[in-house]
């Protein structure tokens, strides 16, 4: 009866270790406003982008580096899946399209997916829009977030053949205050 104890007792110090950290404290992204996945909202079916915005407030500490890679949560697989990345715009609109790159053959559900750019973008002192495109065919909750509060940068969203970008705060009309699971890595 002690040996199935003590079983136990190294069966649940095991499960407590290797638990993932939801707090957000592992997170080794560069570039990131969410603080761990935690569920994805329904789009309707269509084309649909969620992107964080990075100012050069934050990109200027990668002056010179490169962005190499985008990390994404996907809780459903989308029926297409593409990373695209915008250069400098506006506060509220991403400039001219830098990078786009299909990831749907690589897309994995309840997971974090790793796109490895196959051309590098320079970081400069300037805004830099990083965003995944999702197509569904049906009503899905597909790109992961986080439980908020919203940092202003990391809840864009564009609506199919929409042409201005809203805070998914706005696009909720405040009902939903995430971050998207969207994230960059400089070297």
């Amino acid at each position: 009866m002690k040996n199935l104890a003590f079983i136990l007792v190294l069966a649940c110090v095991a499960t407590f270790f290797s638990c993932k950290d939801d707090d957000g404290s592992n997170i080794t992204a560069d570039l990131f406003y969410d603080q761990g996945e935690n569920t994805a909202p329904f789009f309707d079916a269509g084309v649909h982008l969620a992107a964080a915005r990075f100012p050069r407030s934050l990109t200027s500490s990668f002056d010179g580096q490169n962005l190499t890679k985008v990390e994404f949560y996907l809780v459903n697989t989308p029926s297409n899946c593409k990373i695209r990345i915008y250069d400098e715009g506006t506060s509220e609109q991403p400039g001219t399209q830098l990078y786009e790159a299909d990831v749907t053959n690589t897309a994995s559900p309840n997971a974090w997916n790793t796109h490895d750019l196959t051309e590098t973008i320079g970081i400069s002192n300037k805004d830099l829009w990083i965003a995944v495109e999702v197509t569904h065919n049906d009503s899905r909750n597909t790109i992961g977030c986080d439980v908020g509060p919203a940092d202003p940068n990391g809840d864009w969203v564009l609506e199919g053949s929409e042409i201005s970008w809203l805070s998914y705060r706005s696009f909720t009309n405040d009902l939903v205050n995430i971050n998207w699971n969207i994230r960059g890595y400089a070297e």
